[in-house]
Formats: C-alpha cells, sequence, structure tokens
C-alpha cells in the first residue's frame, strides 16, 4: 500500500497538510514543506526531509515521465544532497531514498505506486493552484497525466 501526502510548512515551524491550507505562502519562490511518502507502512520520506516542496514535486512528475519511458529516474532533493530515485522490474517499482549513509527502500506495484503519486501530485498542483495562482504548475501536471 502506498500513502503519500503533502504538508506546507508554517512560520512557526509547524506542518499543515496542503488540502487543509486557505493562505498563500509567504514566500511563492521558496515553498516549503514536505511529502511523505510510506510502502507498506515503511516511510520513504517525511517530513525531517522537508525542502521547497513545489519544485521537489515538479521533479518528481518529471520523474513518473522518464520511469515509464527508461525504467530508471532519480533526482536530488532542491536545496539537499538527498537523493531519490524510481526503478521498474517488471510489474514492480523499486523507490529508493539515500540520506547521507542512509539507505530506505521499499518495493511496490508499479501501477499502484504510479497511481499513488500521480493522484497526490494532482491534489497538491491543484491546491498549488489555488494558494498560489501566479505560480504555474501546467507543465509538472501535464507529465502526471500522460
Amino acid at each position: 500500500m502506498v500513502e503519500i501526502e503533502t504538508f506546507l510548512r508554517g512560520a512557526d515551524g509547524g506542518f499543515v497538510q496542503v488540502e487543509s491550507c486557505h493562505t498563500s505562502p509567504p514566500d511563492l519562490d521558496y515553498i516549503e514543506g514536505a511529502i511523505r511518502l510510506s510502502v507498506d507502512g515503511l516511510e520513504i520520506i517525511g517530513t525531517e526531509e522537508w525542502d521547497y516542496v513545489d519544485q521537489l514535486w515538479c521533479y518528481i512528475a518529471e520523474m513518473v515521465t522518464k520511469m515509464q519511458s527508461s525504467g530508471y529516474a532519480e533526482t536530488y532533493f532542491p536545496d539537499q544532497s538527498i537523493k531519490l530515485s524510481f526503478r521498474t522490474a517488471g510489474s514492480r517499482a523499486l523507490v529508493a531514498v539515500k540520506i547521507g549513509e542512509e539507505n530506505r527502500t521499499a518495493n511496490v506495484s508499479s501501477a499502484d505506486f504510479l497511481e499513488a503519486v500521480r493522484a497526490a501530485g494532482m491534489t497538491f498542483f491543484r491546491k498549488m493552484s489555488e494558494l498560489a495562482p501566479a505560480n504555474s504548475y501546467a507543465e509538472a501536471q501535464r507529465e502526471l497525466s500522460v
């Protein structure tokens, strides 16, 4: 089971689920937040790995397209040396993150994984289009809908 939640980071350093946010982020160029991605109860990334969340979602949207075309995609977080990668192996997807010397990996149905990423990404981009209408997420939304 794949679970994905997106949070925006408040001025107090706390995190609020993006769907519950009703005001624009303070800095539309650097939107702080986190993505919690869990596979079968194992947290791959979470709020401890917060970063510029809209940029990270754009990178992940691009990874979905690349994973489907070549079977492998990787990216680094926008402002940290955290590496996230997706690899297909038959009908399975290997999801991995490298944080310093720590590695977290999970093996999941590729179809389930892609469905969860697409749904969570589209939810995020729709909400951000309301909260930050000056920012354009059209390209990332296109990549998720392919």
